[in-house]
């Protein structure tokens, strides 16, 4: 990280951290000043934990519009560094997967590839739902194929995966 980062890290850091301690202090006083009758010393400590609560609920908000933008300045990074570059032969694409789809993975390539639809729940042990909700989240990642044949399906390892 950058010495301007750690700066706003640590800024952010402080900020919570005065408000968290005047929130507590406010709800200190608010809750010692409860049983007093005196109206005035109720509605002081009361207005005081409004105000508290709402300097906690605007540095909440700092916080996350300073994380979007942060985000959006990557993206924006990521996406002018990508879209005038030519794409490499090899790119490392990070996929994260669950159990299920590991699973899949495993046994298509244990089974050079690729296999019937069927054969696959049944070796896998998975219900034909899950398998196939399964089975379409690996199509979206692009590390599976599945072609129809009549009415059954074939699914297939993409030809470029590695791990």
């Amino acid at each position: 990280m950058s010495d301007s980062t750690t700066q706003r890290v640590w800024a952010d850091i402080l900020i919570v951290a005065v408000s968290v301690i005047i929130l507590s202090g406010s709800l200190w006083v608010w809750l010692a000043a409860a049983p007093i009758s005196r109206e005035a010393v109720f509605l002081a400590t009361t207005i005081a934990l409004i105000i508290s609560l709402v300097l906690v609920v605007n540095v909440a908000i700092l916080i996350l519009l300073r994380l979007q933008r942060r985000i959006s300045h990557l993206e924006r990074t990521i996406a002018s560094s990508s879209s005038g570059a030519q794409i490499p032969s090899e790119q490392v694409i990070v996929v994260t997967l669950n159990n299920t789809e590991r699973r899949i993975i495993n046994r298509l390539e244990e089974n050079g590839g690729e296999m019937a639809q069927d054969e696959l729940r049944r070796t896998t042990g998975l219900s034909k739902s899950t398998l196939s909700v399964a089975l379409s989240a690996l199509e979206r990642k692009s590390l599976v194929v599945r072609v129809a044949h009549g009415r059954t399906k074939t699914v297939r390892l993409r030809s470029n995966l590695r791990r």
